[in-house]
């Protein structure tokens, strides 16, 4: 793998990303809603953490149909969060600290409040119209039975007109905007350089994969017995994005040397260079490979399963980049369950374990982000009522459910599983009221555990989670590594072996041969070193030194990382 890595070095490869869900992070004012000068408040830990960028989850002005990725004025701030001179403090007060902020930008739609919008719906056929897609419905029905991701029509009738239609891929308060039309591109690049001039250092881009659609609107076969169709093919990755991606490209993010993070879907080997190469059309992509796996579905149903698979998809990832690009590697995010819940049964939690998941892609070629709270094992929180969720996907999974015959206790089982409220419980700062995130009641009620889970407990434990986070992030960033891990080919080892994930980091100019190896079984494995160590780097087990140099032995859920001799 990774044989043909020729990169112009940039400054964002050496990114160590920490992605902050605004609204669960840090109130400062008391109305229980997390806010930009709570993100202040904690620069100082973050930038001791070791990160040197910042994701903020959207903080646009929103009616908040989305939590804010329903965006209705791209030029300022939710008053929930606070303000654009806040916006500004946050932005000055984080370079003085070496760290870069990324702002979550959503151009596949708007709202539905957006002043485009609501001039389109005075004037379908006019200016704002043509800013968005309306088209007249067939025999009594919408234009398409294309099914919208969130459910139901992906067409939502216009107000005052018996057969005009406008687009809406995800829901109705987020209607999709038009890219063909070169005016509204120009907007949105104008947008895009005039949120650079402020001194952002880039966007993480929710939904890109779908600006471009397939416009033949003919009906699919159903595919379900809403009588729709889920048109994945005719409004992901269409034929002509690329053309659309560089051509956003080359207008803002390359003459302002931005940092952009695509959701983008499915990369084949054949989109790499389009995508995430050299001349792509981001710097990086979010590899959703691993996202569906869950160790309590039944297709895995024990901690080695699931691993053996995930080991596999990582690998996969990388041989599809093949040292092309930069892929982003992380285990959270604001749309999935915890990572510790995620990838671990009950019975293999710990200290140990917990410390083993990062490094199983800490590692790999590509940038790392962390999860607020993934740096304390922050874990899901058991409800006891479906009125105590906030997201509205978990209430409908909730209903479907019930309507499928599920008991109560049976459907908030399945929500505690997979609900994304499970990412946007409150930050546990300390063992004080609501955990330190807010003197009132917090918009989401705080997981329970936080008087045993949290950052003050934590700081002052060399043991702990967030201690061990630290020297993960200090490893990777040390000046006589950094080079190997960042630039360096990567080889999988141990691949017949089960239960070990090992894999081999090569430096090109400086020869170095470093060896990470986790061991998630249930028995301790006996491994020959591929080459003779020479210094161990990095033990969840509290290892100081290896104890034979030609091999290693790993207990159940141990994790190493080894510097062998070039």
């Amino acid at each position: 793998m990774n044989r043909r890595r020729v990169m112009e070095k940039k400054w964002w490869h050496k990114t160590v990303g920490y992605q902050i869900y605004p609204k669960s992070f840090q109130d400062t004012n008391g109305d229980g809603i997390g806010d930009l000068k709570g993100v202040i408040r904690h620069l100082d830990k973050i930038e001791k953490l070791g990160a040197n960028v910042i994701w903020l989850c959207p903080v646009f002005a929103s009616p908040m149909v989305d939590n804010g990725y329903d965006i209705s004025d791209y030029m300022d701030i939710d008053p929930s969060f606070g303000t654009m001179e806040d916006m500004k403090e946050l932005i000055a007060e984080a370079k003085k600290r070496g760290i870069r902020i990324l702002m979550d930008l959503v151009v596949n739609h708007s709202s539905d409040r957006h002043a485009w919008f609501q001039a389109a719906l005075k004037d379908p056929f006019g200016k704002y119209g043509k800013y968005y897609v309306f088209r007249e419905g067939k025999d009594g029905k919408e234009p398409n039975n294309w099914r919208s991701i969130f459910g139901g029509s992906a067409w939502e009738k216009v107000p005052g007109y018996d057969k005009l239609y406008y687009l809406h891929i995800f829901t109705k308060e987020q209607p999709d905007l038009n890219w063909e039309n070169p005016k509204l591109r120009e907007e949105i690049y104008e947008m895009i350089l005039k949120w650079m001039d402020l001194g952002l250092g880039g966007f993480r881009l929710d939904a890109i994969s779908h600006l471009k659609k397939n416009y033949q609107y003919t009906n699919l076969p159903p595919d379900g017995p809403d009588e729709y169709n889920m048109a994945f093919e005719y409004f992901n990755n269409v034929d002509g994005l690329a053309d659309i991606l560089c051509e956003m490209k080359e207008r803002t993010f390359a003459p302002t040397d931005a940092l952009t993070i695509g959701e983008y879907d499915h990369m084949g080997p054949e989109d790499v260079e389009d995508v995430i190469g050299e001349n792509g059309s981001f710097s990086s992509v979010f590899d959703f490979c691993h996202t569906l796996d869950n160790v309590r579905n039944p297709k895995w149903g024990n901690t080695v399963a699931l691993f053996d698979d995930y080991r596999d998809q990582l690998f996969a990832a990388q041989k599809i980049v093949d040292g092309r690009g930069m892929l982003c590697n992380f285990l959270e995010n604001h749309d999935k369950p915890r990572s510790i819940d995620r990838f671990l049964m009950p019975e293999d939690q710990n200290l140990y374990s917990e410390k083993m998941l990062p490094v199983t892609n800490f590692f790999l070629p590509g940038i790392v982000f962390l999860y607020q709270g993934q740096e304390i094992g922050m874990t899901n929180c058991h409800r006891n009522d479906i009125s105590e969720y906030d997201d509205i996907s978990t209430k409908d999974q909730y209903q479907v459910a019930i309507d499928a015959g599920c008991t109560k206790e049976e459907a908030l089982a399945c929500c505690y599983e997979n609900s994304r409220d499970n990412a946007r419980t409150p930050m546990q700062w300390s063992a004080d009221e609501n955990g330190g995130f807010s003197a009132h009641a917090p918009w989401l009620a705080v997981n329970p555990n936080y008087k045993e889970i949290n950052v003050s407990e934590q700081e002052g434990r060399a043991d702990s989670v967030l201690s061990y986070y630290k020297e993960l992030i200090k490893l990777r960033k040390s000046p006589e590594y950094e080079e190997t891990f960042v630039y360096g080919n990567v080889e999988p080892v141990y691949e017949d072996t089960d239960t070990v994930f090992g894999f081999m980091r090569m430096g090109k100019e400086n020869r170095q041969k470093i060896l990470v190896a986790a061991n998630y079984g249930k028995e301790a494995v006996s491994l020959p070193l591929p080459g003779t160590a020479k210094k161990l780097l990095l033990s969840n087990a509290g290892r100081r030194k290896l104890a034979d140099a030609d091999h290693i032995t790993l207990e159940s859920l141990e994790t190493a990382v080894v510097l062998l001799k070039a």
